[in-house]
């Protein structure tokens, strides 16, 4: 089953959790760290797009209060941590995919709306050193696809001063089989509108990249953020008709954004 991967993910985070509802009441009491914010970015219309367009986007997390993981990079999206020990954080994690409307660019004639999807998943990230996380993301998407997408990074984040910090790392992303249908496939009827050639993508890589950026904490609460991104889409992607006749391979990001952290004990305090 393709899902096999997610289920397996997500019972090693939350099989501590479910043993009693005392247990797991238990366990969320206490201080937890909620990091609110928005960004604003400048990215591709659609994944493969060769044009550009302004995108807000949010910022949020929660860790347990005092946790080492304070560091959070700009693609993170949206991460609850559940399990953390030392320099190990797992937990449940989230994203939200706009729809892509026909009537968005000229490049999608032909090829019909696709829904907004949200995305819900497990991750898992380690501090391998003082300097060095390594993270991996695992959703899965509803309404608009129901594709298992898998994101790898590797971030090597530096600390001139305590309130700044810079990093850069690679990125490495999937996707099975009903995803790449979605956004790359072409069927017969899709064909007939578009003129583009049928195309049925396999499951498979979908990117390799860099993310660099530069946080700096402003006060206690408030941190600033500006990032800068480059994918170069592979494999069944880049041979898609839809980036190789109408779009590109070569994917860039811009964006900065404003965040807020605070303390809440919302069960209670933990004895």
């Amino acid at each position: 089953m393709p899902s096999r991967p997610l289920v397996l993910l997500a019972g090693a985070a939350l099989g501590a959790l479910v043993t009693t509802p005392a247990t797991a009441l238990d366990f969320l009491r206490g201080d937890w760290t909620v990091t609110v914010g928005a960004r604003g970015a400048a990215v591709p219309v659609f994944e493969g797009s060769d044009e550009m367009r302004f995108r807000p986007l949010p910022i949020f997390s929660v860790r347990r209060a005092g946790t080492r993981s304070q560091w959070k990079a700009p693609d993170d999206g949206l991460r609850l941590g559940l399990l953390e020990h030392d320099r190990l954080r797992v937990g449940i994690s989230g994203g939200f995919r706009g729809a892509r409307e026909e009537s968005a660019s000229a490049d999608l004639r032909g090829l019909g709306d696709v829904r907004w999807a949200g995305e819900i998943g497990v991750f898992a990230e380690i501090w391998a050193s003082d300097v060095l996380r390594l993270s991996v993301d695992v959703r899965r998407g509803f309404n608009g696809h129901d594709g298992i997408l898998t994101d790898l990074g590797a971030d090597w984040v530096v600390r001139p001063e305590p309130s700044f910090a810079l990093s850069i790392g690679p990125r490495v992303r999937l996707a099975s089989n009903d995803y790449m249908d979605t956004y790359f496939g072409v069927d017969a009827l899709q064909s007939a509108r578009s003129g583009l050639p049928v195309y049925d993508p396999d499951p498979g890589l979908r990117s390799i990249g860099m993310l660099a950026s530069a946080q700096v904490a402003l006060t206690q609460s408030w941190t600033a953020m500006g990032y800068a991104r480059y994918d170069r889409l592979m494999g069944d992607v880049a041979d898609a008709p839809l980036v190789r006749f109408r779009g590109s391979r070569d994917q860039f990001g811009l964006g900065v954004g404003l965040s807020y952290s605070f303390d809440v004990s919302p069960f209670g305090p933990r004895y």
